[in-house]
């Protein structure tokens, strides 16, 4: 039987009508998928869906990465169709994974951050209050796929598919696992957010965390992409006389950053100062995964099933540049703008290859836009299978880019409604429509306004020039359209922090008696007491030593102590560390500030001497070790 059947029922009428109920949804669920000979069910085509974890736009050779040498990707993207405006549903790994098995955006939904490990159940709705130099705050997330929905699993077992899935899964505890959702074999597939390994130090070999995994296992001396690459290469062999569907979601390039010595020296030896991508632990960590998807194809190949097997490789969301891995960032994404948790383009714009034998043509680009949502609609229609609408609301079949045809999607909308610190995400919703981006940043003027950015990101790719200002019809036009997407789907909306203080502009907030503002692009402080200062919490993931940049000038004073926040508290107990004084002029001058802190950077508090002063801040950014740009503060 079909989750369809499944699916939640009101017991109202007794137990009668529930098993009327119950028929109908069972009968329902077949009408979609009527009963075919075996014959024709053999002739479907096997599809294999890859997606990587945290891989980042730029970080494959065939799009564009001049370190990280993927020589496997590369030669599969030559045999397929490499897109370049692919993108995934949520800047984070839970609700990216949520949107391809339902076809729904995550904040239809309501799973809008990444905690499918997070246990017991975590309900979304809306949320009032928060931390009070907060202006807003977005509905919680849930925590679990719930089983309501038909997904993509379930759709393709019901078709006479045998499935599997392979890799992480973080989407909930038992029950919410691939069981629930209609894949026969299970490897790996449970709540973990990265490599399930129990040793910390060596997180992707065994033994390894999970039900999934024999006791055989446990003393083996393998990579968990490896081993999840000799069992797909086992399903693939077993299955190659019947249709199937794989999910082969390694668990490569996610956190924990881990490389075995051998690769890190071969890596350490390659890396080149000059070039923005000089990580040589996440370059390990992209061999391993280039490696282990070499080996699926091999595999499709060494079975004779290159002709019936369609294959798609995509990430779940963009590269991780909050993260600091030795003295640099974990990758670099440029020329996109930030990284994972972020919902500008480099936590967004993913790498998208697929290959489907007879259809596409090899070594074909396509700039076609497409969402993870959109897998679950075209695979349907790559099988033969009648689209779900009322399944995959939010996707959209892009089978007609892949045969070359005209397609333009309608608009799309990305959530990033959660606070991230480590990445300065603030409650924000994107639509975009064609190559104009509108990113609504919820309450950021008042209770009752938001601010809005419009982008040409076919102009600029690196989202630096804010067009609202220049095109305000074009802001109305999809400010419109995302409201009527949120009035007709009944979705939850961030609201304003019912506590918040008044004192915040931008990322930063104050403290003291004075005045934070913003004028023309610059952070200004001003006060006539003495004791004033701006701090913010937003800072990212960096260890014992950074460096905060910025220019500065002033007026009334010549001090400006530069302090950081570390430790264990909470962002609002911590207590500054004895910081660095630096002498202001009445011109605009550069400045760099080495921060010494204890564990990992917490914040940052700028604290003018004396008081009757004005002092400027502008073009602010806190550096990695090796000077890396991590986080770059706007004041709008």
């Amino acid at each position: 039987m079909s989750t369809d059947a499944r699916r939640p029922l009101r017991l109202r009428y007794g137990m009668g009508v529930l098993c009327l109920c119950l028929l109908l949804a069972f009968l329902g669920s077949r009408l979609s998928f009527p009963e075919e000979d075996a014959e024709s069910v053999r002739a479907r085509p096997n599809i294999i869906l890859i997606l990587a974890d945290d891989l980042g736009w730029s970080d494959l050779g065939s799009y564009g990465s001049s370190f990280y040498q993927t020589p496997r990707l590369d030669e599969f993207a030559a045999s397929g169709v490499r897109f370049t405006h692919a993108y995934s549903a949520s800047s984070s790994c839970s609700p990216t994974r949520a949107s391809i098995l339902t076809g729904q955006y995550p904040l239809r939904i309501g799973f809008t951050e990444p905690s499918g490990n997070t246990e017991g159940e975590r309900k979304h709705q809306l949320q009032h209050q928060t931390a009070p130099f907060l202006r807003a705050i977005g509905p919680s997330s849930t925590n679990y796929l719930a089983e309501h929905y038909y997904t993509l699993g379930e759709a393709m077992k019901d078709a006479g598919y045998s499935t599997a899935f392979l890799g992480k899964w973080h989407l909930g505890h038992a029950p919410h696992i691939p069981e629930s959702n209609g894949f026969d074999l299970v490897v790996g597939g449970r709540h973990h957010p990265g490599p399930p390994g129990k040793n910390p130090l060596r997180v992707n070999f065994p033994p390894w965390d999970g039900d999934t995994f024999p006791a055989s296992t446990q003393t083996l001396d393998m990579h968990i992409d490896d081993y999840l690459a000799q069992r797909a290469t086992e399903f693939i062999a077993a299955h190659r006389d019947k249709p199937f569907f794989m999910c082969f979601w390694p668990y490569s390039v996610h956190s924990p950053f881990q490389a075995e010595p051998d690769l890190l020296a071969k890596w350490q030896a390659l890396v080149d100062p000059a070039n923005p991508q000089r990580n040589p632990t996440m370059a390990s960590m992209i061999e391993v995964l280039d490696t282990s998807v070499g080996r699926v194809l091999d595999a499709i190949k060494e079975n004779g099933l290159e002709q019936n097997t369609i294959v798609i490789f995509t990430s779940d969301n963009g590269g991780n540049m909050y993260e600091q891995v030795g003295v640099t960032t974990a990758t670099n994404n440029a020329p996109l703008r930030s990284g994972k948790g972020s919902n500008h383009d480099g936590g967004v714009r993913v790498p998208m290859i697929v290959r489907w034998p007879g259809v596409t043509q090899p070594g074909e680009i396509s700039s076609a836009m497409v969402t993870s949502t959109d897998h679950y609609p075209t695979i349907l229609a790559m099988a033969g299978l009648s689209p779900r609408p009322d399944d995959h609301k939010d996707g959209v079949n892009y089978a007609p880019a892949l045969r070359g045809e005209a397609f333009e999607r309608p608009f799309m909308l990305s959530d990033a409604t959660p606070f991230t610190f480590q990445t300065a995400n603030i409650p924000n919703t994107y639509i975009r429509e064609k190559n104009w981006k509108l990113v609504r940043y919820w309450y950021r003027e008042d209770a009752q306004t938001h601010r809005h950015a419009l982008f040409d990101t076919d102009l600029d790719i690196g989202e630096t020039n804010n067009l609202a200002d220049t095109y305000p019809q074009q802001v109305a036009y999809l400010s419109e359209q995302m409201d009527e997407y949120f009035e007709r789907n009944d979705i939850l909306l961030p609201r304003p922090n019912a506590k918040y203080n008044g004192r915040s502009m931008g990322l930063w907030t104050s403290e003291g008696a004075g005045t934070l503002a913003s004028k023309n692009s610059a952070l200004v402080l001003s006060s006539d007491a003495p004791g004033f200062a701006a701090l913010t919490y937003f800072v990212p993931w960096v260890l014992r030593k950074s460096w905060f940049e910025f220019e500065a000038r002033a007026q009334g004073t010549q001090g400006l102590r530069v302090d950081w926040l570390s430790g264990a508290a909470k962002p609002r107990n911590l207590v500054p560390a004895p910081g660095r004084e630096v002498t202001l002029t009445a011109k605009w001058q550069r400045y760099r500030v080495q921060l010494q802190h204890e564990g990992i950077l917490k914040g940052l508090r700028l604290a003018p001497t004396g008081s009757g002063y004005m002092v400027e801040i502008r073009s602010a950014r806190v550096l990695s070790p090796d000077r890396s740009e991590m986080m770059a503060y706007e004041f709008p």
